[in-house]
């Protein structure tokens, strides 16, 4: 190929980033309702507040989020990091398709594919995801040509992602400082110069998390317990049932297959170059270890829209290796492997479309689901493209993301939120919380927010995160009013998430208002309970403590007190391979009110080691006002609580549990 049409290419590469990738990042202009706005919210709230990541707040994302989610904090400055941190991704994004370009047999072919293959990024649901992906591409590239600035480009890359999505920024830490003591025992780097990178990385870490008030020890090391509780708590399969989960399944198969033959191509076994050898096991791992990432985000939560999400980051991943690898022959496997997961994602893509091949085409471009609906209602094909084109120029991102427009709710959002004057006039001059999540009621009504660490009840899926939310409500910067709902979530008995928090509410606040606010649809209940002026503490009095059977019946003692029981529940061998290689198994628990009548939850392991309140009923608004009333003592009783689950094989056969009298 001539020089000349090589320059071409590259041309062409940087203009699919000018015209449709510089913009995949816009600050939202209008907030919204519900669970997701409200830790996006949350998130923006904390860092204009200067709380302290770490210690004020907690969650699984860190205080450069709001990169992730759109919430832009307010300043110019929070403006200006995204849009530096975004153009440094897009000009990451096509330095590799450039580099794939450069690298391949084909240089159309690979061009096309490597236009195929990176269009996803416009999928910004995961920028974290993102980076990853860029890390391990700038891995490869210095393993192909040994230039330092890729090692400094992930420099920059690991230490943003760690302040932006911490579950997946451990993995990224370990592939970083891994890859640093492959280069050096491979000697493509001195020894001096590992320790120099590695030290850098982590005093620029030290002044970053100074700079963004982060308590990096405990953002840390109370991130590993959000990590792992979240495999355990938001494993579900919410529309994926059935004969869709199977075909998921032989997706998946039909994925993992095509990996392993391009994997046994690739990977020299019977070669004698053990040097040939350790440098494409080390493409291998890295390639693999991000599929295994993307595939656990996806199927820990399994629905369409995740699926779909792990379609759209699964040919950006294994296009990876056309950077390293020149054999046509592995070429065409990898376009292949691309090819059918392009297939799998377009078929998710038309189920959306209802099979409609209009709505379809008006959704082509867009690549997340939350696009299809502004689509799908375009008057014509031409005014969808010049929509697309409009919405994605680099003009509208710098119009849109410097201006001083004040966000605010929609005005339907406004009215079903809003709170009587006289309710208002109370609140207002205090600090207020919420549980289990709807910020939008604070937010609204223009209340102080004053959140605990873990800001949605159902994040706080361990006995160490809900007793910090617990110490907030006993310290002295308890909020002074919180609001409180109670309803179902998913198939859970939701009230046994943050017990030891709603046991110091009940200490340390009464109920003083009920609301019901008027929604489109019926009303929405609410308790507003005030802090006490005198604190109590809240004790825990040993009664039994015993090793039983794992899903024998347990029968609990007749008692006035609140009965606080632990599980120090396990997983069988079989049960954390499935955790780990899938979901882990489902766990139910079976309740007999002192009426006799049974009714049956999911409730999740890490939540049952921390404990629980086990023998009182609190499933609806009234059953929640009682409670807080009364200390559960006009609520229905429960006689006996029995764990089950159909893979029972999944745990271990006893488990050892305490009962313990709550006091205060």
């Amino acid at each position: 190929m001539s020089q000349y049409s090589k320059k071409t290419f590259v041309w062409i590469a940087w203009m699919w980033m000018i015209f449709l990738l510089l913009p995949s990042f816009e600050g939202v202009h209008e907030y919204t309702k519900g669970l997701d706005p409200s830790w996006c919210i949350a998130l923006k709230v904390a860092i204009e507040d200067k709380f302290k990541f770490g210690q004020d707040f907690l969650f699984t994302y860190g205080p450069l989020g709001f990169l992730n989610t759109g919430y832009t904090p307010d300043g110019f400055i929070y403006q200006l990091v995204a849009f530096l941190v975004h153009l440094l991704i897009q000009v990451g994004f096509v330095v590799l398709i450039v580099e794939i370009v450069k690298k391949s047999v084909s240089k159309a072919m690979a061009l096309f594919f490597a236009g195929l293959c990176f269009f996803p990024y416009r999928f910004v649901g995961d920028l974290s995801f993102s980076l990853l992906i860029l890390q391990i591409g700038f891995l490869l590239v210095f393993l192909q040509h040994k230039k330092i600035y890729s090692l400094g480009v992930v420099t920059i890359i690991t230490i943003l992602a760690f302040f932006i999505k911490l579950n997946l920024s451990l993995a990224m830490l370990v592939i970083w400082f891994g890859s640093l003591l492959f280069f050096g025992l491979r000697r493509y780097l001195t020894i001096k110069f590992v320790i120099a990178l590695a030290s850098t990385t982590i005093v620029l870490m030290l002044i970053l998390a100074y700079i963004l008030q982060t308590d990096i020890m405990v953002y840390l090391s109370s991130g590993i317990k959000l990590v792992d509780g979240y495999i355990d708590a938001q494993a579900v399969m919410n529309d994926i049932n059935g004969i869709r989960l199977v075909l998921a399944l032989l997706a998946l198969l039909v994925i993992v297959s095509l990996f392993l033959a391009i994997c046994w191509d690739y990977l020299p076994f019977k070669a004698n170059n053990k040097d040939l050898m350790a440098d494409r096991f080390y493409v291998i791992c890295l390639i693999a270890m991000s599929l295994f990432l993307s595939y656990k985000q996806s199927f820990a939560s399994l629905s369409s829209t995740n699926l779909y999400g792990f379609f759209l980051f699964f040919p950006v991943m294994i296009g990876l290796i056309l950077l390293v690898e020149n054999n046509k022959r592995i070429q065409v496997k990898v376009i292949i492997l691309i090819l059918c997961s392009l297939l799998f994602r377009n078929i998710i893509h038309w189920s959306w479309s209802k099979s409609n091949l209009k709505e379809y085409v008006f959704s082509a471009l867009p690549t997340a689901k939350r696009d299809l609906g502004n689509w799908q209602h375009r008057k014509s094909t031409l005014e969808g493209i010049g929509t697309f084109i409009s919405s994605s120029s680099a003009v509208r991102f710098f119009t849109h993301s410097f201006d001083d427009e004040i966000v605010t709710y929609t005005k339907a959002d406004s009215l079903e939120r809003a709170f009587p004057k006289e309710v208002n006039d109370y609140l207002s001059k205090g600090t207020v919380d919420i549980l289990p999540w709807e910020i939008s009621y604070i937010m609204v009504n223009k209340l102080k927010y004053n959140p605990r660490p873990i800001v949605q009840t159902y994040q706080a899926y361990s006995g160490y995160l809900d007793s910090l939310n617990a110490q907030k409500y006993q310290s002295a910067t308890a909020p002074d009013y919180l609001l409180y709902q109670e309803f179902p979530y998913r198939e859970q008995y939701f009230f046994w998430d943050e017990d030891r928090t709603k046991l110091t509410m009940l200490a340390n606040y009464k109920v003083v208002d009920t609301l019901a606010v008027k929604q489109s649809v019926g009303y929405d209940s609410l308790l507003v309970l005030k802090q006490n002026p005198n604190k109590k503490d809240v004790k825990y009095n040993l009664t039994k403590k015993a090793v039983i059977n794992t899903f024998e019946k347990i029968d609990l003692p007749d008692s006035a007190e609140l009965l606080f029981v632990k599980f120090n529940l396990k997983y069988s061998l079989f049960g954390q391979v499935t955790r780990l290689a899938f979901q882990p198994p489902y766990l139910f628990v079976n309740f007999v009110y002192d009426d006799n009548t049974v009714e049956r939850f999911r409730v999740i392991p890490s939540v049952l080691k921390g404990g629980v309140i086990a023998n009182i009923k609190v499933k609806s608004f009234s059953d929640a006002m009682k409670f807080f009333n009364t200390g559960g003592l006009k609520n229905t009783k429960i006689k006996s609580i029995q764990l089950d689950s159909p893979y029972q094989w999944g745990f271990s056969n006893t488990t050892e549990i305490s009962i313990e009298k709550v006091i205060f």
